[in-house]
């Protein structure tokens, strides 16, 4: 399929949503409205099956739908403008459900496409695991999906296709307002390679819905559930992805894989994994930057020391299970690769990675790497960064507290 670029497309102007929600008193859009605002399940699901008239649509991971939108309800303090966010992309997901469905009835090929010997990468934000995946794409044999791509899986053929990237621009533009344009996410765009913990937020299993909502106990309890029925449905959508775009070599990425290597290596047995390391200070303090940021969007609560303690406690236990990957997975299936050697050496440290994958580099992909590189480098204007300080948080004691880590790595 052709890709298409962001600057063909404009962003759809945002409409609130309408009839999703429920409160004590007054509709939430009303000026004396005051509290947090819930999701109401049973409309949400009720206005999923109006979709479908006249037959009971496919919807699945309906418990898993109760427990989230319960979670949501009980810590997330939505305001009515999060409500509204959440509740579409809650009904975009069963959506995709329904449209899956329909597209494996229809279309044998796409339960029959093949996706061998798959690459995740893992690594939190700000750890260049995005740098990454996009530096490895400019080699023609790999290939990523799209951010639109993994927002709508199930899309075929040209038209509405447009629609769709200009919908995914907009929601990324919307991210970049609440972050203060922040030189962060530089490579966040539509038509660029996106996350699939997009795919596994269809399942509404995504260890990544943290990073937008303020549901902690939810994504403390997610930490240890089995995750292979949803890693199964993230199959089942690749395979409506990649029925379409076929690929030699197929590289993913979502920040929590290598802590899911049980589940991952029982629906994608002969994946592998790269590890992307960083300084887990400046680690912690991207990741609460970019948390705050986002759930300033939807939540009447955002406290950044709260959110700070909150994503170092997160990040230690994560490094604690990701140590499972080295039992699970040989040096042929596991690759560690440091952020230091990506920016200081990108063609060397891009080419290790290439060989890695299978795939011969070639002069010309190493200098569009060293040019991506430099380009993203560039500093913003005006530069603004995080500070750990601004979370409660001090870069010191953070290294001292994974000093272990910092040493395994040399970083």
């Amino acid at each position: 399929m052709q890709r298409v670029s962001d600057s063909q497309v404009a962003a759809p102007s945002a409409r609130p949503a309408t009839g999703w929600a429920q409160g004590e008193a007054g509709h939430p859009s009303d000026p004396r409205w005051s509290g947090p605002v819930r999701i109401n399940l049973g409309e949400l699901l009720s206005c999923a099956r109006a979709r479908y008239p006249g037959e009971e649509p496919p919807l699945r991971f309906l418990p898993e739908l109760d427990r989230l939108v319960e979670a949501v309800n009980a810590e997330a303090d939505l305001t009515w403008e999060g409500a509204a966010a959440v509740r579409e992309r809650l009904l975009s997901a069963l959506t995709q459900q329904t449209r899956l469905a329909a597209l494996m009835r229809e279309a044998p090929n796409v339960a029959a496409a093949d996706i061998a010997d798959p690459v995740f990468i893992s690594g939190l934000p700000g750890s260049g695991a995005s740098l990454l995946q996009n530096l490895l794409v400019e080699h023609p044999s790999v290939d990523a999906p799209t951010l639109w791509e993994m927002l709508y899986p199930t899309a075929e053929g040209s038209p509405g296709r447009l629609m769709l990237i200009g919908r995914a621009r907009a929601q990324v533009e919307e991210s970049r307002r609440h972050l203060r344009h922040r030189t962060v996410g530089r490579l966040r765009e539509a038509t660029r390679p996106g996350g699939c913990h997009q795919l596994l937020f269809n399942a509404f299993q995504s260890p990544a819905t943290g990073m937008n909502l303020r549901i902690p106990r939810y994504v403390a309890e997610l930490e240890n559930a089995d995750l292979t029925a949803a890693y199964a449905f993230h199959r089942e959508q690749l395979q409506a992805i990649t029925s379409r775009i076929p690929v030699a070599s197929l590289v993913l990425r979502a920040p929590f894989h290598a802590v899911r290597v049980e589940e991952l290596l029982r629906v994608y047995p002969d994946a592998r994994i790269i590890r992307v390391h960083r300084d887990p200070a400046t680690v912690v303090t991207i990741t609460a930057g970019l948390s705050a940021g986002l759930r300033r969007a939807t939540s009447l609560r955002v406290v950044p020391r709260e959110v700070g303690r909150e994503w170092a406690d997160h990040l230690e236990r994560h490094l604690a299970r990701a140590s499972a990957a080295d039992r699970r997975l040989g040096p042929d299936r596991l690759l560690d690769v440091r952020h230091a050697d990506l920016v200081s050496a990108p063609a060397a440290t891009v080419g290790r990675v290439l060989r890695f994958l299978g795939v011969e580099p070639s002069p010309a992909v190493l200098g569009n790497v060293e040019g991506l590189v430099r380009s993203t480098a560039a500093p913003a204007s005006p530069p603004h960064r995080f500070q750990a300080d601004d979370f409660g948080l001090s870069a010191g004691e953070l290294r001292e507290r994974f000093a272990d880590y910092v040493g395994a790595y040399a970083l």
